[in-house]
Formats: C-alpha cells, structure tokens, sequence
C-alpha cells in the first residue's frame, strides 16, 4: 500500500510546490474544475511568484553537482521504479488525467502506460555506451570525449498529454544527471502533482526534481531569466514558445521549442480508403484532437472525395462521445477554456463560408464536442491557419499529388504529415520532399515509439528533436579531454 502525502491524496490544501525536496503553498490559489462536469473542482493548487521560481532555481543549483555524480545504475533505478509505481496506480493516475484534460478513461490509462514506457526506455539509454576514442599523434596520449549533463533545465509543458510529454523531457533531463525546474500547464496541475511524487517516491534526491504550479505568463520571465538556467524544453502554443525562446536568446542557453501544430494528411485515390478513413479518425478525434499532431487538414484526391467523406461520417458516427469515465466513451470534453477557443474559430470560419459535414459543438451542458468536418474552407484563414485543439479537422479536395504535397508543405504548423497510397513510388518521394519531421505513411498520426526521435522544423533557432537518442544530444554535452601518460 502507497502512502501518499495529502497534496496528491485530495488537493485541497494548495500545497503544490515542490523546492527542494518540501511541498508548499503560496499567498495565491487557483481551482481547476473537472472538463466533464464544468462546476465541480477538482484541485486547489498554488500560484507560484517569481520568487519561488528563485527558490526553486536555488534548489536545482545546489542539488546539480551531486546528482550528475551519481552512478548511471542508480538514476536508471530510479527512473524504473518511477515506472513501476505508475503501472501500479494506474487507476488513479487515470483518474486523474481525465479530471485535469477530459481524456476518456481508456486512453488516459494508455498515456500512463506510455510514460511507464517512456521510463523504461531512458533507463535503458542510460547505461548504454557513449563517448569516442580519437588517435592522437602522441604516442603517450589518449584523446577521448565523455558525456556531461548540460546542467540546469526549465521544463515547460502543455495539458494536452500531462504525463507523456513531461515524461518524455522529464526521464531524460534527471537521467543523463541535469536537475530541473519543472512548470505544467495550470490545466494539468493535477497530473504534474501526481508524476512528481512519483519520481520522488522512487527515490530521486531534494532539489532534483522542482515543481512550480501556475500561471506561464506571469512566471515567463523568472523561468527564463535566471542566470543559473543552461537549457530550456518547452513544448506548447508556437507563439509562446517564440517568446520564451526570445527571453533567452542573448545567453548561451539550449533550447528545444515545440509548438502545437496542424498535421495534415494526404488521401489518394489508390488508397485503402476504408483504411485511410479508420486512421484518420484515430488521428484526429481519439483523443478529442488535443494531440499535438492530430490530424486537422485532410486533402483528398478529387475523385474519391464523396466515397471518403460517407467512410469517414460512418467511422466517425461509431464513436462514443460523453461522460469520460465511462468505459465505453472513446472522445471526452475538452478543457474550459479550450472549448470556448474551438467555438470561437469554428464561428469565425463560418462567417467565411466555412461548412459544417457533421459535428458541431454540442450545449447541453459540460464541455462535450461532438467530432465535427468542414469542407469549403479555402479562404477560412481561422480553420487553416490558427491552432485548433479539438475534434476538427478540414476537408480540401485537391486534383494531384502535387497540389496536395504544396498544400502540407504550406502551413508553418506540424511535425507531422501523413500519406495514404498505394504507390511506393509516390510515398518514397513524399517522405524525401514534405517539410516535416515525422512523414505516416498509411499510417495515423501517433508518434509514440519512444526509442524514436521527434522533429519539428518549423521553429527557427531551436533544437526541436526530442526522444529516443536525440535526447540524450540535447541533455548531454560532449567533453574533450587529453589524457597523457606521465614520464
């Protein structure tokens, strides 16, 4: 049996900070109400002030030389028994997913699943072998690089996947040695409490691991202006990403921003469009379009345009869409405030000529969507240019392959971009000229392999490229050294 402190156990104190190794409230609180039921709170957490990021900076510095010196086996213990007490609360780290985000239950306990992946895997990395062995024309010195971590980092997450993607940057930055100031999104408070002592609970030291709750903007500029930062990870809204990245940009700090983003996808008429179809609705609406690469803009070959919309309006009518800790529901509520944001957009791409195939926002109450296409959006700046995390995505026919191609490659949103066709030929030269990180080819848009990189271009002046081994290049910086025999 797991004892957990009463912060985890029923956040009601607002003790959410967690520096140095001691959780903490503030003079200010902030509630977070459960997506599902928009009246009922779920969490009272703390709203952190610049002088707690301070603190928790503080803690981080004095923490950071003794944790990169400890052995690789014992932060790879660490990092998998973290895993394992996930996999052994999974219910009620579900449960609280599905409160922050309105994530149905079932994938909530999927997203648990990976980050226990996610764990393993770096755990793993960690003791694999790393430096190079250069000849020198000494015959009495040895030329040799080893791995350094790059020291300490700012961890900066959306609410979108509140225990994957803090995962994902969270494993590697403690694992390679770096200690971490770590602020989620307020959406995903929850979450972030529960993953925290976690990691603590598997034995990751005072100040390792520092947890500030609240709001980014006004902690923007503590988080990046401290003198002791080394790295910035950040994965979010583009434009916040930007500014973060701007706050930091006269130093000779590390940066990986990735944005929130469009994914487009691409249907030919050789496809398997029946295939096509169940993959795009995986892509797009399971997870109720808050992934970061979901799927929005399918552009569908002409002639088989009307036989693809009837596959997807049946694919989509399928779907269960409600009450998120029912087990049959495959698409939940959005969040709040995201919800108000889709119906926004949705309206202003209407008033230009935007058209509703099925779907809509749904008012009976909560912050239910139901999964909603559009087709006659052209000119729709909103539904094809601005971010919409939400079931929606955009119906374009297109002639060719190439129209389609200039089309993906068109928007400054998306890591990833994804083809359906049978024509090796074609998927071949789609993989070789489309502008993003990650090309599916007849296949959704999950990138969740964690052995593998994720890129992302379209942010200049950073190092978007996280996961898999790619990581540990960004944690990790390489030391020469000269080593000579004495005479």
């Amino acid at each position: 049996m797991l004892c957990l402190p009463p912060s985890s156990a029923t956040l009601t104190d607002g003790a959410t900070l967690l520096i140095d190794g001691e959780w903490s409230s503030a003079d200010h609180t902030f509630n977070r109400f459960d997506p599902s039921v928009a009246h009922k709170i779920v969490g009272t957490f703390a709203s952190a002030t610049a002088g707690h990021v301070s603190r928790a900076y503080e803690a981080a510095a004095g923490a950071q030389i003794g944790w990169s010196h400890a052995p690789a086996v014992q932060r790879a213990n660490i990092l998998r028994h973290a895993a394992d007490l996930l996999e052994m609360r999974i219910e009620k780290g579900a449960r609280r997913l599905t409160a922050d985000t309105g994530k149905a239950i079932r994938a909530a306990r999927a997203e648990i699943l990976h980050s226990a992946a996610l764990l393993r895997y770096f755990a793993g990395e960690l003791l694999q072998p790393s430096g190079e062995f250069y000849p020198s024309a000494d015959t009495r010195t040895a030329v040799l690089t080893v791995e350094v971590p790059v020291g300490i980092v700012c961890v900066v997450t959306p609410w979108s996947f509140p225990f994957a993607l803090p995962t994902s940057k969270l494993a590697p930055a403690i694992g390679f040695g770096n200690t971490v100031v770590w602020k989620p999104a307020q959406a995903a408070s929850g979450s972030a409490v529960f993953l925290t002592e976690t990691l603590i609970e598997a034995g990751l030291p005072s100040g390792v691991l520092n947890l500030v709750t609240g709001d980014g903007r006004s902690l923007s500029t503590s988080l990046t202006g401290d003198f002791r930062l080394t790295a910035l990870s950040f994965t979010g809204s583009r434009d916040v990403g930007l500014g973060l990245r701007k706050g930091v940009a006269d130093r000779n700090i590390r940066v990986e921003v990735g944005g929130a983003e469009k994914s487009p996808a691409v249907v030919l008429a050789d496809a398997d469009l029946e295939d096509a179809a169940a993959q795009i609705v995986r892509g797009a609406m399971l997870t109720s379009g808050t992934r970061c690469a979901a799927v929005n803009h399918v552009y569908v070959q002409h002639r088989v345009m009307a036989e693809f919309s009837s596959l997807l309006r049946e694919r989509v009518s399928r779907l269960v869409v409600g009450d998120p800790y029912d087990e049959t529901t495959d698409t939940g509520p959005i969040s709040v405030d995201q919800r108000a944001t889709v119906a926004e957009v949705l309206e202003h791409a209407h008033d230009e000529g935007a058209h509703v195939i099925f779907g809509g926002m749904d008012n009976q109450g909560g912050c239910s969507m139901k999964p909603t296409a559009t087709t006659g959006v052209a000119a729709s700046r909103h539904l094809l240019r601005e971010e919409i995390f939400g079931p929606v995505f955009v119906l374009t026919e297109v002639e060719d392959f190439e129209v389609a191609l200039a089309g993906t490659n068109g928007t400054r949103f998306g890591p990833g971009a994804g083809l359906f066709t049978s024509d090796i030929a074609i998927a071949m030269k789609f993989a070789r000229r489309s502008n993003s990180g990650v090309v599916h080819i007849n296949h959704g848009a999950a990138s969740d392999e964690p052995g593998a990189p994720l890129d992302a271009f379209e942010v200049p002046g950073s190092m978007c490229r996280g996961q898999g081994k790619a990581a540990r290049a960004f944690f990790t910086t390489a030391k020469t050294v000269y080593l000579r025999t004495p005479n």
